[in-house]
């Protein structure tokens, strides 16, 4: 199993990049009062696995706390004192289509109240699940963070055309569905919306957030990743910079060389957690 550093002198110390090497988790496992590592995996049936796998083996995982991020986020602002509550993508389908119906209404009885909702071209971009989609892989790969969307733009400007519209298109749209969101609802646009305002609680804290939302935690793993989103990169730059804990990220094989190497620009913003809309 290979397991590797990378570009030593772009990532923090405390930081340890892996591409499998998954079984270096059960070489900590052992009888301990309280836990001390906290073992995060987005899939939860990854989750459930390893948790097989150490009953199987008779180990014990006393050592370990296994949340996913969702869990994370809301403890962390619930240790904060900030508010929890979030659109499911149900509702949020929802107020997606009344966007987009609004928008249509308006550009065909009255020109001039038109809502200017920049969406890609084509019959798809009315479809309320399309534009879900849009809004949710630009946010998997800016976090709506301000330098992200500058690079976006930049990068885009230099494809060649049609891709550097379509590009341009997708970021416009995502944005725009983005702030009609927010005028339409008091809670937060998603679950990822609640993991940024977590990774803000625990930056303004000093990590105060965290030790109370999980305290005796050295040590946080994340297990099974087949890609690294911005989000889940800027919850971690945040524990790094303000916490003692330390960090070990599992890639899976397939993608693992290549998502190691991408690390160091992911992690290469100010402030993470900050929205553009603010």
């Amino acid at each position: 199993m290979k397991e590797a550093r990378t570009r030593d002198d772009e990532i923090p110390d405390r930081l340890t990049l892996h591409v499998g090497g998954e079984e270096r988790l059960f070489e900590r496992a052992r009888a301990r009062p309280r836990p001390n590592e906290l073992v995060v995996s987005p899939v939860e049936l990854h989750q459930r696995n390893v948790q097989r796998r150490l009953r199987e083996a008779r180990l014990p995982s006393d050592a370990f706390r296994f949340a996913d991020p969702v869990e994370i986020c809301l403890r962390a602002l619930e240790a904060a004192g900030r508010p929890t509550a979030a659109v499911d993508r149900v509702d949020r389908l929802a107020l997606i289509r009344s966007i987009l119906d609004a928008a249509a209404a308006d550009d065909s009885t009255d020109p001039s109240r038109s809502t200017d909702l920049p969406l890609p071209t084509g019959a798809s971009s009315r479809d309320p699940r399309r534009v879900e989609q849009i809004r949710t892989e630009v946010e998997a790969i800016t976090n709506f963070h301000s330098e992200r969307i500058a690079a976006w733009t930049e990068t885009a400007g230099g494809l060649d055309g049609p891709i550097d519209e379509g590009a341009a298109e997708l970021l416009d749209a995502a944005l725009a569905i983005e702030r009609e969101l927010r005028d339409r609802t008091a809670e937060a646009v998603s679950e990822t919306a609640l993991l940024r305002r977590a990774t803000r609680a625990i930056a303004a804290t000093n990590g105060s957030a965290w030790d109370e939302a999980y305290p005796g935690i050295e040590r946080i793993t994340l297990l099974g990743l087949s890609s690294l989103s911005a989000p889940h990169t800027d919850l971690l730059n945040a524990l790094l910079a303000v916490t003692p804990v330390a960090a070990h990220v599992h890639f899976r094989e397939g993608t693992g060389e290549y998502l190691r190497r991408r690390v160091p620009d992911l992690l290469a913003v100010d402030d993470p957690g900050t929205e553009a809309f603010e």
